[in-house]
């Protein structure tokens, strides 16, 4: 499940309408999990573990295709997954950027020959789940491979896929959701910088317009993520990095961040007014400690269980180094994860000498320095950055954030 470029699509009055008047009163939604990291480590099965109380499901990434290699497994700590006491969902990704050509046929058989291993290893397999970013002009060859998928599978074992909105207004969609048990629609991608990755009302617009139309339960994939889109000189994005860690300068791309309180703002909104056919949340991914660009799990938890996220408290303190000049550290002291603050400033006499590091540049107004933001990042909850330095006369220093 990698971030999607979005495509515009219409929407049918018949279905709008459709969308006002069919709503199931409030209740909870179930909370299902992506494990999408390629590499399993210690800090992924702590997660794993401490989650395991409020997950329903695990969705683990398990193998992807592509049009020439054919099927290529991950390796997966099954260990871990036995002793979490969950279920599992082995998701197979398909590579968006090629169309099955004919390889529908031995795409099925490796995806029944991966579950047949897992179960025969004591996973508890409830699932398969196909991820494919499938162009709206090839959704026919999709259904054809789903059909013979789904008329294959053994007993007890479920077909579910990724969507994308961009389907919708499709004439084949329809069948593509007849051969499936559930589908898992994804609202968060890149689009422009200004929007970013996720927005709440178009959001929860997606899930109104897919419960019109979707057959089948579905549920919401919501991100716990945030990316670095790099763009050439055509304007055309040149490279997303996501799941890897981060790669070049700060100045090489702009972080596109998913703010916490804005997820969680929806959710609520889908607890108390749930589209019909909404069965739960599918969060892409399960946050770990090493995750450079991901929610802490601390955040991730509140959000997912509803709690009150409070009031972002972002502070500035100062250490002194050995040069004696004042280093500046952005300071969290909040239980959740937090944007950074657009401004930075800092007064006092005799600040000649100043430097910002990145995300931020350095700039002087009315005798103070200000520290202003140059794109998107997100500082976890109980830690600090270092954001620049100072040297300064003045002994006392004010320091002041702005929003």
């Amino acid at each position: 499940m990698t971030p999607r470029r979005l495509l515009i699509y219409a929407v049918p009055l018949s279905m709008a309408l459709c969308a006002c008047v069919r709503r199931d009163a409030s209740r909870p939604l179930a909370n299902d999990a992506y494990i999408w990291q390629r590499r399993w480590n210690s800090a992924l099965v702590d997660a794993l573990r401490k989650s395991a109380p409020f997950v329903r499901m695990w969705r683990v990434l398990s193998a992807e295709v592509d049009s020439g290699a054919g099927l290529t497994k991950f390796t997966v700590d099954r260990d871990a997954l036995r002793q979490s006491g969950n279920p599992v969902v082995a998701v197979i990704r398909i590579d968006g950027r090629n169309g099955i050509n004919g390889s529908g046929e031995k795409w099925a058989r490796q995806s029944l020959a991966l579950a047949s291993d897992w179960k025969n290893d004591g996973i508890a397999l409830r699932g398969i789940e196909i991820d494919y970013d499938c162009a709206v002009n090839r959704l026919r060859a999709y259904h054809d491979f789903l059909r013979i998928l789904r008329q294959r599978l053994p007993d007890g074992i479920e077909l579910s896929i990724t969507a994308l909105p961009s389907w919708l207004g499709r004439g084949e969609l329809q069948d593509v959701l007849a051969q499936v048990n559930e589908d898992i629609l994804q609202v968060h991608s890149v689009m422009r910088p200004p929007q970013g990755l996720f927005d709440p009302d178009t959001a929860y617009k997606w899930a109104e317009d897919w419960s019109a139309v979707s057959p089948v339960p579905f549920r919401l994939a919501l991100p716990t993520y945030w990316s670095r889109v790099t763009w050439d000189g055509n304007g055309r994005i040149a490279a997303i990095e996501s799941e890897t860690a981060r790669l070049g300068t700060e100045s090489a791309g702009v972080e596109l961040v998913v703010d916490p309180t804005e997820v969680a703002s929806l959710v609520r909104r889908l607890r108390q007014a749930p589209p019909r056919n909404l069965i739960g949340i599918a969060w892409f991914r399960l946050p770990i400690e090493s995750d450079q660009r991901a929610w802490s799990w601390q955040t991730w938890r509140a959000v997912m269980l509803g709690r009150n996220l409070g009031a972002v408290a972002l502070g500035v303190r100062f250490r002194r180094d050995d040069a004696g000049a004042r280093v500046v550290y952005l300071v969290n002291e909040s239980d959740i994860d937090a944007k950074y603050p657009p401004v930075v400033s800092i007064s006092g006499q005799g600040c000649e000498l100043a430097d910002a590091l990145p995300p931020y540049d350095l700039e002087r107004q009315n005798g103070s320095v200000q520290f202003l933001l140059k794109g998107n990042n997100l500082l976890r909850s109980r830690q600090e950055r270092m954001i620049g330095w100072v040297r300064c006369s003045a002994e006392k220093l004010e320091a002041r954030v702005s929003y």
